[in-house]
C-alpha cells in the first residue's frame, strides 16, 4: 500500500477515534513523514486534522525514513522507538512532541477485527 494512503488512513483513525481525543493538543502540532520518493505534511490538534504545506517550526516533528520503515510505523507493526534505536528512522524535533506522537501511533494503530 502507498504511504499517503497509510497516513491517509492514520489521519482518519485519529478524527474518528474518540479514545484519541484527550492526547490531541490544543494547539496544532506538525507532522512531517519524509521518504525515498516522496513527503507530506500534516497537523493534528484538539480542532482536527489537515494536510498542509506550511509548518511552525516550534511545532513540527519530522520523521524520516525509507517507505518500508514508515509502512511499519504505519501499520503498528513496529513502534517509533524500536525504529529510531535500530537505525530505520530519524526523529527531528522536541523529545515532547515524539513521545505524544509515539502514543497516537500505538493507541491509533489499526487492529483486526476477529469475527
Amino acid at each position: 500500500m502507498k504511504i499517503q494512503r497509510l497516513i491517509q488512513q492514520f489521519i482518519e483513525r485519529i478524527q474518528t477515534s474518540n479514545h484519541l481525543s484527550p492526547l490531541l493538543p490544543e494547539e496544532r502540532v506538525y507532522i512531517r513523514f519524509e521518504w525515498e520518493n516522496g513527503d507530506i505534511v500534516f497537523a493534528i490538534s484538539k480542532n482536527g486534522t489537515e494536510k498542509g504545506e506550511e509548518a511552525d517550526e516550534q511545532r513540527l516533528l519530522t520523521i524520516r525514513g525509507s517507505a518500508e520503515a514508515i509502512h511499519a510505523l504505519l501499520t503498528g507493526e513496529l513502534k517509533l522507538q524500536q525504529q529510531m534505536r535500530l537505525k530505520e528512522l530519524s526523529v527531528v524535533g522536541s523529545f515532547r512532541h515524539m513521545l505524544l506522537l509515539e502514543s497516537i501511533f500505538h493507541l491509533g494503530k489499526p487492529y483486526l477485527s476477529i469475527n
